[in-house]
């Protein structure tokens, strides 16, 4: 009888601890769940200043090998939201090195020039300063690979380049008749003029304030702005 109560007693102790177990195993093993978060492009510090390397790259991007960042001006390159579409642009100063990819029949780059009045054919000449501006889009703005759109200019490429924002290039000429910049603007020594120059609508042109009448400007856009987009 004693020996009954000892074998009742034994089963009695591992089922208890058997279920004992058998909780804390469930416990242990209970799924959590996390929830991942969605994926989101990286943005870069896209507000600081362009670096050299950068600058590489992007003149690479657009223009592969044809064309190379001219050495021989100081500053060469600028940033700033030029075509007033929300996003930085890199304005560059660029020579050419391979002149028959530069003056293809239907080149990924819109070639202009701002301070000519005649509409004759355009030409890059054998080491001619360029200033190429590379509109920003994407996360990145200029810095992005998405961002390709770019215009040449030719015969706008001087002295004491800075970036004025429309506000001061407003507040800086009040009283005179001025053009409705989209963004901001380009002010430079260009022969001996200075001058601006500005994105309206759908090209650059050469702001002259000793000469400017206010010409019309042709409709059309580009690049929305970020918010539009």
């Amino acid at each position: 009888m004693r020996q009954r109560s000892i074998w009742l007693l034994t089963v009695l102790a591992l089922t208890v601890s058997a279920c004992s177990s058998t909780k804390r195993v469930a416990v242990e093993q209970t799924p959590i769940y996390l929830p991942t978060p969605e994926s989101t492009p990286v943005r870069l510090g896209t507000a600081s200043a362009p670096r050299l390397p950068e600058v590489h790259d992007a003149i690479k991007r657009i223009f592969k090998d044809a064309a190379v960042l001219n050495q021989n001006f100081n500053p060469n390159f600028l940033m700033g939201d030029f075509n007033g579409d929300d996003s930085q642009d890199l304005a560059v100063i660029i020579k050419p090195v391979k002149l028959e990819e530069m003056n293809q029949e239907y080149p990924p780059w819109l070639v202009r020039s701002p301070r000519r009045v005649d509409r004759a054919p355009l030409k890059i000449e054998k080491d001619e300063a360029l200033l190429a501006v590379i509109h920003g889009y994407g996360t990145n703005d200029w810095r992005d690979p998405e961002a390709t759109q770019t215009f040449v200019l030719k015969d706008v490429v001087g002295n004491d380049l800075k970036v004025q924002s429309g506000k001061e290039f407003v507040a800086a000429n009040a009283g005179r008749k001025l053009p409705r910049a989209q963004g901001d603007l380009i002010g430079e020594t260009v022969q001996g003029t200075q001058g601006f120059l500005y994105y309206a609508v759908a090209t650059y042109s050469w702001y002259d304030p000793k000469t400017y009448t206010g010409k019309p400007e042709a409709p059309g856009v580009f690049h929305k702005s970020r918010t539009m987009r």
